[in-house]
């Protein structure tokens, strides 16, 4: 049988006497690396590629385009007269040790979201951001309304490398122009999404506005090693579209932006656990932009709100800001002058409300089957808005001065 190796640009030699040769095991140390990759990733990369069907289709073009990577990196390497080593570093050939590289994890024509890792601030991954508003968080990526964004990091714990995944999706029952503050828009102060559809899979220990960027860590926490955000939209026929996104490395302790970290742990991978009530966890993403849609692509119905008893969002934004309502009552900063609250099929209900619980009835300013929103309000410090929902009390806000309640005097 005739010998064929593999130079590292993937052209062959025939007749080769010697099947360890340089080019040879780079090759199988390549195919390895993208292989184990490939096992990390599966689950979002098996249909990460924009019009590639999923499956066998999607992970032969992720062992393509990231085999076309590496080799061209071993190349450029070659060429400039420096070592391979560092391939053989972080993927040893004959041992189970492994580092992630800066794989290539979904193709597609939607906006890309640059993320970066600061080494220097606790390891944490972020995005940019001109101020903390959902508007401008929009804005600056060519995000819309219903769009899915995938966060995906690389961690290391505990001499292991975790795959985490979070998704959310971008509230399409939010104007484009939301000045809402980015992370009551994501997460509220309870810590939950406000969307309380099973579709949003939060995963954050760490979502925090710093300066002029969104700061996130996944899971368990741990230092990331690599990170980058899929954007996932669905058009009205119904097409799936992807962003690009090529991982990020944390460059601590290796400058280089091949691979991440110097050393390579032993037990190579492990692969969080995710709850995948979607068999395409990328696929969820909702069709925004009219403003009537529910927290995912609704099915049926008249102006394609699927038709069904009336739900509720467990959450208000009071004077701009998502608060807890589940407990029936709350406390806002006086004056109240806006309360807006959401939910499904709410078009038929009976939305009042009244200061002091006393007194003429107030209308809302909107209502519509997906919410309804007072505005105009003057609620002062030491009185309450109480809010009427079917004729009966919903829940009821208490306003306070800015410095909170004052006690007796001693």
């Amino acid at each position: 049988m005739k010998k064929i190796s593999v130079n590292i640009d993937g052209t062959s030699d025939r007749h080769v006497k010697n099947p360890k040769t340089t080019a040879q095991t780079l090759q199988r140390v390549l195919v390895k690396a993208v292989a184990l990759a490939y096992a990390m990733l599966k689950v979002i990369c098996n249909h990460a590629f924009e019009g590639v069907t999923n499956g066998f289709e999607c992970m032969n073009k992720f062992k393509k385009v990231n085999l076309k990577y590496l080799r061209e990196r071993a190349a450029t390497l070659q060429n400039s007269g420096q070592s391979l080593s560092q391939f053989f570093q972080f993927m040893p050939i004959d041992s189970d040790k492994w580092s992630p590289f800066a794989a290539i994890i979904s193709q597609g024509h939607l906006p890309e979201i640059k993320v970066g890792i600061d080494a220097e601030g606790g390891h944490k991954a972020y995005v940019n951001t001109p101020s903390r508003t959902y508007a401008d968080f929009v804005s600056s990526w060519g995000l819309q309304r219903g769009d899915q964004m995938t966060f995906v990091t690389v961690q290391k714990r505990e001499e292991k490398y975790e795959v985490n995944y979070a998704r959310l999706i971008l509230n399409p029952r939010n104007a484009d122009g939301s000045g809402a503050p980015m992370t009551t828009e994501i997460v509220n102060s309870q810590g939950d999404f406000p969307c309380s559809n099973w579709k949003n899979r939060l995963n954050f220990s760490t979502f925090e506005f710093d300066t002029d960027h969104f700061n996130f860590v996944l899971g368990r926490g741990g230092v990331v090693v690599a990170a980058g955000i899929i954007v996932s939209r669905k058009d009205k026929s119904g097409d799936w579209f992807r962003s690009n996104c090529q991982l990020v490395l944390n460059e601590a302790g290796f400058g280089s932006d091949l691979c991440s970290l110097a050393e390579a742990v032993e037990k190579s991978y492990t692969t969080a656990d995710i709850d995948m009530e979607s068999e395409l966890y990328l696929n969820n993403a909702g069709q925004g932009g009219s403003g009537t849609t529910g927290d995912v692509t609704p099915s049926g119905g008249a102006g394609g709100v699927t038709p069904g008893q009336p739900s509720y969002n467990t959450n208000a934004a009071i004077n701009g800001v998502s608060q807890s309502i589940a407990g029936g009552s709350v406390t806002a900063t006086a004056p109240i002058t806006s309360v807006a609250v959401s939910g499904t099929n709410l078009g038929d209900v009976t939305f009042t409300a009244k200061v002091d619980g006393t007194g003429d009835a107030i209308n809302p300013t909107s209502h519509d089957a997906n919410g309804v929103t007072f505005t105009g309000l003057n609620v002062e410090a030491d009185h309450s808005l109480v809010v009427y929902r079917g004729g009966t009390v919903w829940f009821t806000i208490t306003a306070q001065a800015s410095d909170g309640p004052i006690g007796d005097a001693e």
